[in-house]
C-alpha cells in the first residue's frame, strides 16, 4: 500500500511537471488596443469616451438629430423653434401634417468641454472644467431660437400660425450651457456661469423617455424642467454646486446633495431676478438585486417670465368693395410691431421628486412634481428686455389703471395657479443594441380664475383664409380647471454605438381650461429619425 501511494504521488508529479511545460514562461502582452479612427465605421462603433476628439485638455463633441414625421393635428414647421414642430397638442395644433422633425430623440448640439488636472500646480485631485454648449437646428444650422419663432408668429391669426412657443434656448450662443468650475471627488464640483438647473439635470435622468422633443411633454416643453415657465429651466449667472457623499454607509451606498444660486437679473440674461435650488438624492446599488436612485429637488424663482405674443383673426368682410371675402387683421397694438412682445410674470414654487430602479435588462423610472405660480415680487412696468433680445414695452398706468396694452402682466395670480403633474415609465434592453420604452404623464391644474364669469363651455369660430370655418366648444377661460396627458412609446436601435436609428410615437390630450382656444384637443404624432454622435 505504501509504495502504491508513492507511485501514485510520482504520477502526479510528472503529469503536473509536464502540463508547467506547457504553460507560457511570462505573461501574454494583451492586445493592442483598437484604432478608433482607422474608418468611418470603426469610428461610429466607439464611444466619445473610447475615441474623444480632444486636444490637451479640451474636447470637440455635438449631437446631430434628423428626423420625419406624421401629425393628427399638427402645426407648419418653423426653422427657429427648437422643436422645428409641435408633437404635443398645442393652440396652432391643427389638421393633418407630414413634417421634416428635427431633434425628436435629442436637441442637436456642440460644444467644447474643458477638463484640466492642477496636479502639477501641487493641487492634487483638482481639475479645471468647463463646457460651451449650443443646440441648433440641424436642417439649417439656424440657432435654437424658440422667441424669434415667436416674433415670425407675432399678430397672425391662429389658422395661420407655425409651430412657436417660449424657451430658455432663444438664440444665445451659449442657449445649453456656457460655464467653467473646479472639481475634486471629496469636495464636489462647483461651476459659475449658464448652466442647467438642478431640476432640468433630474427631467433628462429620471424621464423614461430622457426628455426627448418628439416622445417627452417633458422634454418639448421646458416648463417642467422650469417649475412652471420655460425660461427657468437655465440660470445664466449662477452658481450650480454638487457633492457625492460616501456616507452614511447604512442601506446606501452612495448620498449626494446639490445646490444653484443665481444672481443678477433680466440685463444678465436671465429668465428670473432670482433662482434658489436644492437637491438630495441617494443610490442604493444593491438592492432587491438591483439599483435604485432617488432624488427630491425644491425650487424657488422670483419674477419669472413668459413672453406671449398677440393673436389676430380671421373673417368674412360684411361690406366695401371686398364684401364676402376673408381678411385676416393683424393682432398686433397700433403704434407697435411685430418684435414687441408681452410678458407674464410670477414668483414660482415647486418640489420634484424622482425615482429609478434598474434590475436586469428593465429600467423603470418615474416622478411626481409639485408646482405654484403667484403673482411677482415686482411688476416692471417700466418695460425690459427678453433673454432672446425683444422688446417688453412700457405700460401706461393713469390712475392706477392701464391703458392701452397691459405689456407686463403681474396680476395674474390674484389666485395661486397650482398645477402638479407625475410620471412613469420602462425600458427594456432587448438587447445590447436595442431598446424598447413606454411612458405615461400627467397634469392638472386647480381653477385659478378669479374673474367674476363663471367657468363653462363656449363656442369659438375659426375661420380660415378660404372663407372655410369651424367651430368647437372650449372652456372659457383659460384659468379653469383642467388637465392634459400623453402616452409614448419608443424603440431605439443602435447598429453601432455613435447611431441611433429609432421609431415612436406620442399620443397627446388636453382638457377644460388647458384647453382654452385651442383648435384641436389631441394630437398623435409617430416620428422616426436618425441620431449621430460625434
Amino acid at each position: 500500500m505504501k509504495k502504491l501511494g508513492v507511485a501514485l504521488a510520482m504520477t502526479i508529479a510528472a503529469v503536473g511537471a509536464a502540463r508547467a511545460a506547457e504553460l507560457p514562461t511570462k505573461k501574454e502582452a494583451p492586445p493592442p488596443p483598437v484604432n478608433c479612427f482607422a474608418s468611418v465605421w470603426t469610428w461610429l462603433d466607439s464611444t466619445a469616451a473610447d475615441c474623444p476628439l480632444s486636444y490637451g485638455p479640451f474636447t470637440v463633441y455635438a449631437t446631430v438629430d434628423l428626423g420625419y414625421g406624421y401629425n393628427t393635428n399638427g402645426a407648419n414647421y418653423t426653422a427657429a423653434w427648437n422643436n422645428g414642430v409641435n408633437s404635443f397638442i398645442t393652440k396652432q395644433s391643427y389638421g393633418v401634417k407630414w413634417l421634416q422633425t428635427p431633434n425628436g430623440l435629442s436637441q442637436s448640439v456642440a460644444g467644447i468641454k474643458m477638463s484640466q488636472s492642477l496636479a502639477p500646480l501641487g493641487l492634487a485631485g483638482w481639475s479645471v472644467i468647463g463646457t460651451i454648449e449650443t443646440g441648433f437646428n440641424p436642417y439649417y444650422g439656424y440657432l435654437a431660437d424658440a422667441q424669434r419663432s415667436q416674433v415670425q408668429n407675432n399678430g397672425k391669426a391662429l389658422v395661420l400660425q407655425s409651430a412657436n412657443a417660449d424657451s430658455s434656448r432663444s438664440g444665445q450662443w451659449d442657449n445649453s450651457q456656457g460655464f467653467i468650475g473646479v472639481s475634486n471627488k471629496t469636495f464636489g464640483t462647483l461651476t459659475v456661469g449658464r448652466v442647467n438647473t438642478l431640476s432640468l439635470d433630474a427631467i433628462n435622468a429620471y424621464d423614461p423617455m430622457n426628455g426627448s422633443y418628439a416622445f417627452s411633454p417633458l422634454g418639448f416643453s421646458g416648463s417642467y424642467g422650469g417649475f412652471g415657465d420655460t425660461e427657468a429651466a437655465r440660470a445664466n449667472t449662477a452658481v450650480k454646486y454638487r457633492l457625492d457623499l460616501p456616507y452614511p454607509a447604512f442601506y446606501a451606498s452612495g448620498f449626494r446633495v446639490g445646490g444653484l444660486v443665481q444672481w443678477g437679473g433680466y440685463d444678465q440674461g436671465n429668465g428670473t431676478t432670482g433662482l434658489y435650488q436644492g437637491q438630495v438624492g441617494a443610490d442604493f446599488t444593491n438592492l432587491y438585486g438591483g439599483a435604485l436612485s432617488l432624488d427630491a429637488i425644491g425650487s424657488y424663482g422670483k419674477d419669472v417670465v413668459n413672453v406671449g405674443t398677440f393673436t389676430g383673426s380671421c373673417a368674412v368682410l360684411k361690406a366695401g368693395p371686398y364684401k364676402g371675402s376673408v381678411g385676416c387683421s393683424d393682432g398686433v397694438p397700433t403704434g407697435y410691431n411685430n418684435t414687441d412682445v408681452t410678458a407674464t410674470l410670477s414668483n414660482n414654487t415647486g418640489v420634484l421628486l424622482v425615482g429609478k430602479y434598474k434590475w436586469g435588462p428593465v429600467t423603470a423610472s418615474g416622478g411626481y412634481g409639485w408646482v405654484k405660480l403667484a403673482n411677482p415680487s415686482d411688476d416692471y412696468l417700466n418695460g425690459f428686455e427678453t433673454i432672446g433680445g425683444w422688446n417688453v414695452p412700457a405700460t401706461n398706468i393713469v390712475n392706477g389703471k392701464v391703458v392701452g396694452t397691459a405689456w407686463t402682466n403681474y396680476t395674474s395670480y390674484n389666485v395661486n395657479r397650482i398645477a402638479p403633474y407625475w410620471f412613469f415609465g420602462a425600458k427594456y434592453a432587448v438587447t445590447p443594441q436595442i431598446d424598447v420604452s413606454g411612458a405615461f404623464y400627467y397634469q392638472q391644474q386647480t381653477d385659478y380664475n378669479s374673474s367674476t364669469t363663471p367657468c363653462a363651455n363656449a363656442n369659438t369660430t375659426f375661420i380660415e383664409p378660404n372663407g372655410s370655418s369651424f367651430t368647437v366648444s372650449r372652456s372659457n377661460n383659460a384659468k379653469c380647471a383642467g388637465s392634459q396627458d400623453a402616452i409614448s412609446f419608443l424603440i431605439d436601435y443602435r447598429p453601432v454605438k455613435r447611431v441611433d436609428l429609432y421609431a415612436g410615437v406620442m399620443i397627446s390630450n388636453i382638457y377644460g381650461g388647458l384647453a382654452n382656444g385651442y383648435q384641436a384637443t389631441q394630437n398623435i404624432a409617430p416620428t422616426a429619425g436618425l441620431r449621430v454622435r460625434f
